[in-house]
């Protein structure tokens, strides 16, 4: 969930950017990636075998990564070159879930602000378009 929304925001941006949930093609994705790209990989134990795949291809490729997870000792955020601490307790109930969640979306707002900031020049062309377009969308029906 954490990464549609942040996919999502990016849209806005002048970046490339792409969202993936199926291992498979993140796979394949991962493969495709080079020392020019950055990968931002979730995971709130940051241990699921799955996404350490990825990782681990992405690493082979010289791939920046940026982590979201709440350990500072999973695999995960030891393989990363940043992680960012969604810190909450273990999820054993769904309000606990929840917090994970909401640390995480809050993380990718601020990657995003500080993304925007950085890149204003190239982003306020592409900002506004992706919103002419959707308002199109909105007045048309």
């Amino acid at each position: 969930m954490a990464a549609l929304d942040g996919y999502h925001k990016f849209l806005r941006t002048a970046l490339s950017v792409t969202y993936y949930p199926d291992f498979d093609i993140q796979l394949m994705q991962a493969a495709r990636l080079s020392d020019q790209d950055c990968a931002v990989v979730i995971s709130h134990s940051g241990r699921n075998s799955e996404t350490l795949q990825v990782v681990e291809e992405l690493q082979r490729n010289n791939v920046s990564i940026i982590a979201i997870t709440s350990y500072s000792g999973s695999p995960l955020a030891q393989a990363a070159d940043v992680t960012f601490l969604s810190l909450t307790d273990e999820v054993n109930y769904r309000s606990e879930g929840m917090y994970s969640l909401i640390s995480q979306l809050a993380i990718l707002d601020t990657l995003f602000m500080m993304t925007v900031l950085r890149v204003s020049s190239r982003t306020g062309n592409v900002m506004t378009k992706v919103h002419d377009v959707i308002e199109q969308t909105r007045h048309d029906s």
